[in-house]
């Protein structure tokens, strides 16, 4: 725990810089905008995915969720393809 605290107090977390990351971020942006069918909105959505991470894909997660009132394939494929 004291190896975390000392990360955080230089502001150099090795986490975010792991090449899976940026991965895992592209990845995420290119299934929003897929998901949206690479739309105008869509691409701006799946940029958003890319630089806003985790922060925005679990807040997009959470309300296209509640807008599929939790069915998984319109989640997963978008209600076009569901």
């Amino acid at each position: 725990l004291p190896v975390f605290f000392c990360y955080v107090a230089r502001l150099a977390l090795p986490g975010p810089s792991h090449p899976v990351s940026p991965c895992m971020l592209l990845l995420s942006g290119l299934w929003v905008a897929w998901r949206h069918r690479f739309s105008l909105p869509g691409l701006a959505l799946g940029l958003l995915a890319v630089f806003g991470g985790a922060f925005f894909l679990a807040a997009y997660l959470l309300i296209v969720s509640l807008q599929v009132k939790g069915n998984l394939q319109a989640l997963l494929l978008g209600n076009a393809r569901s």
